[in-house]
């Protein structure tokens, strides 16, 4: 009787990765709150603002670790296409709030596609196409023959734009809004459509899925180009939200999100993630972020022990929960 509520445990354990890191989580916020008297009620709202540009990248960042690749660029593709969209509305070729995303969107995902197109067609390593895509990326923003600019400034973006962002709409800023929209369309596209049942495939075992009549290739493009474009949405955000961007802006963002869907459960080798880790994982970032200056600890090595204490142990607990699975899974078959 033991042992089957010791194996039932398991199961659970390795179906629901995400269930260890909500009771870290709310252990996290009750420790705090306990410190910080009123901590939640004071600090959701930055909070939810601090997650949602991260958890926009994460989003797209889930679709690549899902096929067991990795995408370093996003940081860098947000300072471009931000500066870019920025100095398109500084000299007037951008206007209107909507078409800011839509070219923002646009660039990226172009990014997103040739990193997809080198590791699919030409067989490069994932942290070398998107390495050298990162550099290019940075690379093109002080670069004023083309882009005419090296830090985009308020005053370079209309009044309508500087307000949008964190404008409120039924008690929330329109940038958490905006991660929610794209956290919803990235949960739909992974568990309803053909092609999200096929990014799994591919990460769980590439060789079947080929025999079943995927294209390797064309799914992993897929995944770069959608990453890419969040990284260009989340540009626009970054933006809005500080009201400048430059060549500087967002260096080293990309190991938070990437942090983000390690935390969350989400399974470096492919094949396992789920959306709604993703978001405790960005949350619970950004409830760090925002705690530890609270507790008097300014010192921002203390705030980077944590994280990576944080992160080696859900890794730790990821390959623990694989192999229980792994081990579930061959005792259910005998073997």
């Amino acid at each position: 009787m033991e042992n089957k509520k010791k194996s039932s445990l398991f199961s659970v354990m390795s179906q629901y990765r995400e269930l260890p890191l909500v009771l870290i989580f709310v252990l996290l916020i009750i420790v705090v709150s306990v410190i910080v008297p009123g901590f939640v009620k004071n600090s959701y709202i930055n909070i939810l603002k601090g997650a949602s540009i991260d958890l926009v990248m994460a989003c797209g960042m889930l679709c690549v670790l899902l096929i067991g690749s990795i995408d370093i660029s996003v940081a860098g593709l947000l300072a471009f296409t931000g500066s870019l969209t920025g100095m398109l509305m500084r000299d007037g070729y951008i206007s209107s709030i909507p078409m800011m995303f839509v070219v923002a969107i646009l660039v990226g995902a172009v990014f997103g596609a040739v990193s997809g197109v080198l590791m699919g067609w030409g067989r490069v390593l994932p942290i070398i196409a998107t390495l050298g895509m990162n550099y290019i990326a940075r690379a093109l923003i002080p670069m004023e023959w083309l882009l005419g600019l090296n830090k985009i400034n308020p005053t370079d973006l209309t009044p309508e734009f500087r307000g949008f962002i964190l404008k409120n709409f039924i008690g929330l800023p329109i940038l958490v809004w905006i991660a929610v929209c794209v956290t919803l369309l990235t949960w739909l596209f992974l568990r309803y459509t053909r092609t999200g049942r096929n990014i799994y495939a591919v990460g769980s075992n590439g060789v079947a899925a080929q025999v079943r009549g995927v294209h390797i290739n064309r799914i992993k493009l897929i995944a770069h180009t959608i990453c890419g474009a969040t990284a260009g949405l989340a540009g626009v955000m970054w933006t809005g939200f500080y009201n400048a961007i430059e060549k500087g802006s967002a260096t080293g963002e990309e190991m938070f999100v990437i942090a983000a869907c390690v935390l969350g459960g989400v399974a470096v080798t492919g094949g396992y993630g789920k959306v709604s880790g993703v978001v405790i994982g960005a949350l619970m970032i950004a409830t760090i972020n925002s705690a530890i200056p609270q507790v008097f600890i300014s010192n921002t090595m203390i705030s980077e022990l944590i994280k990576g204490i944080l992160i080696l142990l859900a890794i730790l607990l990821n390959a623990m929960l694989q192999r229980m699975a792994a081990k579930q899974d061959l005792l259910g078959r005998n073997i």
